[in-house]
């Protein structure tokens, strides 16, 4: 889409507040204590939110951690596609491109994820439509603009800067070259044990900003379909390795922890680890990460659970995580209510067991106002049309007043030839479903 510089410098006025500095190196213009949205807001466009620097040229924005990390960029001029869209860089190292994704023949992408914007990443199954924003040029040619600043920053002298801008300067340039980011995202995942390969797709609601803490390593099944988690046997971490992990953290996000209001507690089944253990970490890290901080909201919490772990928790689990000073999400991978299908799949559990649990999970949102339970089923053209019926008829038989809380999330498992079936598919499902469906966008970090 084309629009006008006006559109533009209207998008682009933020409030600074009287603690923002800005100054000029040659042609670059330089902001310092910029602030975004405070809190999580789901509004028509990702927001930027707590604190940030920035450096502009004529034709991009940059947008830098409070450590002086870059995160944001976004294109100025008429050759990028909406003033609206950005390109996140992940605290994993990954640039994201989020798009508004306006499309007659596919729906509104709040249909798709729930969210105004879609957030183009890097696992195939997340491509359920033709064509990548990366190879636009207005949007290819901002890896080369940053490149050019990042020499401008090295190569100019900063003794006129204000003191703050030159501290500022010098972070960018200490923190940004390629070996230095490829380092900190090696560091985050040397703490974590690993990479966190998949986030629960709750955490779409804080813009995927999540500190990660891993108090149990592996899953309690191995699926076969399953691409994204570990191979390892379920072991449930101690709580001083937990504290350690946490301590860690903390120093790792530094001044950045100001701008964070969100833990995801990890591995690929953490309820597994037992209720206690998860509210634990829960309560350790709230006080060590500083999330007390009125002005952020009420932070949230994210966890995944297996049909298993899930089954085993009882009342008094429930009780305890909803007592913590948090929103907590629990996402349940149900996958199918099909036993021929689950077999297939390789998930070791029977039709029975996930309508038991689907009907479990309704019930924990209904008696516990913070919690919500969110659930995953598959979906792609190679599935049998059983499979596809008998979840249609599960998400249909529930009461219409079930439906104010929780939603299922629909994973496509996507061949390429025939990509295009898969959201008619999405959203003939959707319109006989009770509860919310949207798409399982797979983001790590």
């Amino acid at each position: 889409m084309l629009y006008d510089d006006a559109q533009v410098d209207d998008f682009d006025v933020l409030d600074g507040g009287p603690e923002m500095i800005s100054g000029l190196l040659g042609d670059l213009v330089l902001i310092l204590n910029t602030r975004g949205a405070i809190g999580v807001t789901n509004g028509n466009y990702p927001a930027r939110y707590g604190r940030y620097g920035e450096i502009r040229t004529r034709e991009f924005t940059f947008h830098f951690n409070p450590t002086g990390e870059i995160r944001y960029m976004r294109g100025l001029s008429r050759a990028w596609p909406h003033p609206w869209e950005w390109l996140k860089r992940s605290w994993g190292n990954d640039w994201i491109y989020y798009s508004v994704g306006l499309s007659r023949d596919h729906g509104h992408v709040r249909e798709w994820v729930g969210e105004s914007y879609l957030p183009c990443l890097s696992y195939e199954s997340n491509a359920i439509r033709e064509g990548s924003p990366y190879t636009i040029s207005g949007v290819s040619t901002a890896f080369s603009a940053w490149s050019q600043v990042y020499a401008t920053l090295c190569t100019k002298p900063l003794g006129g800067l204000k003191p703050e801008l030159r501290v500022f300067v010098e972070k960018v340039i200490a923190r940004n070259d390629e070996t230095a980011l490829i380092e900190k995202a090696n560091e985050l995942h040397g703490i974590l044990g690993g990479r966190a390969s998949v986030l629960p797709p709750d955490t779409r609601h804080v813009d995927y900003e999540v500190i990660p803490l891993n108090i149990a390593d592996g899953c309690l099944y191995k699926c076969r379909f399953c691409t994204v988690k570990s191979q390892a046997a379920f072991a449930a971490k101690s709580q001083g390795e937990i504290m350690g992990q946490i301590r860690a953290l903390a120093a790792y996000y530094g001044e950045n922890l100001e701008n964070l209001n969100a833990l995801f507690v990890g591995d690929h089944d953490a309820l597994a680890a037992g209720g206690d253990q998860v509210a634990w970490s829960a309560e350790k890290a709230f006080g060590t990460f500083g999330f007390s901080r009125k002005e952020g909201g009420v932070p949230s919490l994210f966890l995944f659970a297996s049909c298993t772990s899930f089954a085993k928790a009882g009342e008094a689990v429930f009780k305890r995580l909803s007592a913590l000073p948090y929103k907590t999400y629990i996402n349940i991978g149900l996958e199918s209510v099909d036993d021929e299908t689950l077999k297939k799949l390789g998930k070791p559990v029977t039709s029975q067991t996930v309508q038991e649990t689907f009907l479990k999970m309704m019930e924990v949102n209904a008696h516990y106002p913070s919690l919500e339970v969110t659930a995953n089923f598959l979906l792609g053209t190679t599935f049998s049309e059983a499979h596809h019926i008998s979840m249609m008829k599960l998400l249909g038989s529930v009461p219409k007043e079930a439906g104010a809380k929780g939603c299922v999330y629909l994973s496509p498992l996507v061949e390429t030839q025939r990509r295009g079936e898969v959201l008619p598919m999405f959203y003939k499902i959707k319109e006989v479903s009770t509860l919310p469906c949207f798409i399982y966008l797979i983001q790590r970090l």
